[in-house]
């Protein structure tokens, strides 16, 4: 939020004049920028959540309820601008929310709000739904997307997201809040206007969720089965599990294989 001050005030309360190495204040600048990108609640989240449960890659998806750590290429600069505009989105809803009470009118939207989608290995699953319209009984999603993705959700939404929206309306039906639909809205990241946005809805499927869910159960108990007779031997078979060709993470853990030629994975997810 932008603020007026005085000079008088500036000179009072904040740092004087120094003659800084202008060079080493934008390091000073990068290094504050990083530190906020790398500690941010998703940058430290460690426990598997509902969008990554639907993935296509068995190896990931075992080694992430392993407890695996994943390196990153850099500082995660595009999952930064995605949780930026999610911040933004909700401050939008938050508004419109305020506006219906200041008519007399029940709230309509929930954003950001925590719901429980079910259970793996014993272990309860909590995700953050971006939006829930409680008129429409519709969640949405919000993705923030390049290029490359925006053209593909004209044919509808990847395995990934789509069993992410479901386990969401799943957990909220559970919850006892009434979602009969799923909509995600894939929002460009590099084109100037709105229009280039791609709306996407169905009739939620709650069978696609416990289908995501049994699987992700299935990985877990034969994880538990295996570390009962060593750590190495859970190891192993999580690196000889089949692997998705378009995986992006499985670049990401220890046992990744030689880079491609062309190691490119289409655009990184920002949510």
């Amino acid at each position: 939020m932008s603020r007026t001050f005085t000079p008088e005030y500036i000179h009072r309360t904040h740092a004087p004049f120094l003659g800084l190495d202008p060079v080493a204040s934008l390091k000073q600048a990068r290094h504050v920028i990083e530190h906020a990108i790398t500690h941010q609640p998703r940058s430290l989240q460690k426990r598997i959540g509902p969008s990554e449960l639907g993935t296509p890659c068995d190896h990931c998806l075992a080694a992430k309820l392993a407890g695996w750590q994943q390196t990153e290429r850099g500082v995660p600069w595009l999952p930064y601008i995605g949780t930026s505009v999610h911040e933004k989105l909700e401050a939008v809803f938050v508004e419109r929310n305020f506006q219906l009470e200041a008519e007399g009118k029940p709230l309509r939207y929930l954003m950001e709000q925590k719901t429980m989608v079910g259970t793996v290995g014993g272990q309860e699953i909590w995700g953050s739904t971006d939006l829930v319209d409680l008129e429409a009984g519709m969640t949405v999603d919000w993705k923030i997307v390049g290029a490359s993705t925006l053209k593909q959700a004209k044919s509808g939404p990847s395995p990934v997201y789509h069993a992410q929206a479901d386990l969401y309306a799943k957990g909220w039906n559970d919850a006892g809040i009434r979602i009969d639909h799923v909509a995600i809205a894939y929002l460009p990241r590099n084109a100037v206007s709105l229009d280039q946005a791609v709306w996407w809805t169905a009739p939620h499927d709650r069978a696609r969720a416990e289908h995501v869910l049994q699987r992700a159960n299935n990985l877990a108990l034969n994880l538990t089965v295996l570390e009962s007779i060593s750590i190495e031997a859970r190891d192993t078979w999580i690196t000889a599990l089949t692997r998705d060709s378009h995986c992006y993470d499985c670049a990401r853990f220890p046992d990744a294989p030689p880079a491609r030629p062309r190691d490119t994975f289409f655009d990184l997810p920002t949510q």
